[in-house]
């Protein structure tokens, strides 16, 4: 089922960053609004608060190769409607809102599903395997959606750009159909995800030092992509090919760090790298704005290396450390800490607003120093939970 799911996965993460590059540049375009941005961030994020418990039960009790069909199936059709609104007019923010909003149920669903079956997908793969292909596959995407996207809006408009967002989950959608990944279902009634999870940090000390301090950076260093438009524009006045250029490089950086990650936690323990690498993580952002464009995509490569390497290495500790009757629950609370990301892009767009875009991306960097470096030697005085570490 590998041959099938893997494609499917490529499709769906080209178009989501086709379309996401896409939906930011036309948002931002309609008022120079920076809240704008912030906004279309937020409902496109948030409901990973409202419904990722929901999802995580889901995810246990259901058919997750059924869940990803249907998942598919409904970004199709939203983004289709979409486009042909912009092909055929001018689009409202609130149109764009509502669509970031539909965007957003839709991946509160979809993402714990995915991730929660990943260990099923072969029998020849390891977890940290299975997981590490994954976020290649959507770190390739990320280098090249970015790019098609920035060159659709440069030389064919930002409709283009929408098609072709649609084009991808069509093609997603066909990969998928195959699918049909057997997985052991829970067939008691299915408990809340809190609890489950409530029971599980309750046990594990060292995964909940880990979740509370990615919580944190989310908010602190990740909504960095929501305020790249705002960056390059401030630098280099309506020239998208330079912000699609900056994101690729980052998901450049993204794709060495899921190829390396493998062999470096042989030497490394996954808790460790996740420390690490999240401190460089807040290096790159303070260094963020160098005086020049290739320099600014140097340091944008950092920031993409060091960023997936600690979402990576994060992942993997909780795909190893939850029993897989309930893995769908732990998963889908623990990825709960994306929703932080659209807080912080509301908070990061206002301070822009206050302080400048520059002063901004210096605040962010040096927050994420600071919380990861404190989780790190918290980390360290207990012990760091070799205990749990597998």
């Amino acid at each position: 089922m590998a041959k099938w799911f893997f494609p499917s996965s490529f499709f769906l993460f080209l178009g989501n960053w086709t379309g996401q590059i896409a939906l930011n540049w036309y948002a931002y375009q309609v008022n120079h609004n920076a809240l704008d941005l912030a906004f279309i961030n937020f409902f496109r994020l948030a409901p990973i608060f409202v419904l990722s418990l929901w999802a995580g039960a889901i995810a246990d009790r259901y058919s997750r190769s059924t869940l990803i069909k249907v998942s598919v199936t409904c970004s199709l059709v939203t983004t289709t409607a979409l486009t042909v609104m912009i092909i055929t007019g001018d689009v409202s923010m609130y149109i764009l809102y509502i669509y970031a909003l539909m965007r957003g149920v839709i991946s509160a669903i979809e993402t714990p599903v995915r991730q929660a079956i990943l260990p099923d997908i072969s029998k020849r793969l390891t977890i940290s395997k299975a997981v590490a292909y994954h976020s290649f596959i959507l770190n390739i995407c990320r280098s090249i959606g970015p790019a098609i996207a920035g060159f659709l809006i440069a030389f064919s408009g930002v409709k283009a750009a929408f098609i072709a967002q649609s084009l991808c989950y069509v093609a997603s959608l066909i990969m998928s159909m195959p699918l049909d990944i057997k997985t052991k279902q829970v067939v008691e009634k299915s408990k809340f995800s809190l609890s489950i999870a409530w029971r599980y940090f309750k046990q594990h000390h060292s995964g909940r030092r880990l979740m509370m301090t990615s919580f944190l950076i989310m908010a602190t260093g990740y909504s960095y992509t929501t305020l790249m438009p705002i960056l390059t524009d401030f630098r280099f006045p309506n020239d998208a090919t330079v912000f699609g250029t900056a994101m690729t490089f980052s998901a450049v950086g993204g794709i060495v760090a899921t190829l390396c990650i493998p062999t470096v936690l042989k030497h490394v323990k996954v808790t460790q790298l996740y420390y690490i690498s999240s401190i460089l993580f807040g290096v790159g952002l303070v260094l963020i704005d160098p005086a020049g464009v290739y320099a600014l995509f140097l340091v944008i490569f950092l920031v993409g290396l060091c960023g997936q390497l600690a979402r990576t290495s994060n992942r993997i500790y909780f795909q190893n450390d939850s029993d897989p009757e309930h893995r769908g629950k732990i998963l889908s609370v623990v990825m709960m800490d994306r929703g932080m990301i659209p807080l912080g892009a509301m908070l990061m767009s206002l301070i822009s607003e206050a302080i400048g875009i520059i002063q901004t991306f210096l605040l962010m960097g040096i927050a994420t120093i600071v919380i990861a470096t404190v989780g790190y030697i918290i980390h360290i005085s207990f012990n760091g939970g070799v205990k749990h570490e597998r």
